[in-house]
């Protein structure tokens, strides 16, 4: 994974604009004993601070995969215009 870092010196005079929050995806993941599918994936899906979350549960990497693939897919587009 990416990791972002700053340094002393790399800041801009001016402050940056503010990033418009599309939501935020969290996945927890276990073995569940006795099970054909093996791994259990539950999402967590937020759409903004302002909306509740939702919650599903898929069996599987492919349909986790599939699950986080549509939730990117649904924010895709233009970024938002720059506010100044």
């Amino acid at each position: 994974m990416a990791q972002h870092s700053a340094s002393v010196g790399d800041q801009d005079e001016s402050p940056e604009p503010a990033l418009e929050e599309l939501g935020a995806l969290v996945l927890r993941v276990w073995r569940e004993p006795g099970s054909d599918q093996g791994l259990r994936v539950r999402i967590l899906a937020s759409e903004g601070q302002s909306e509740p979350a939702s919650m599903a549960v898929v069996a599987g990497p492919d349909a986790a995969l599939d699950a986080v693939r549509k939730w990117l897919d649904a924010r895709q587009g233009p970024p938002a215009p720059r506010r100044h």
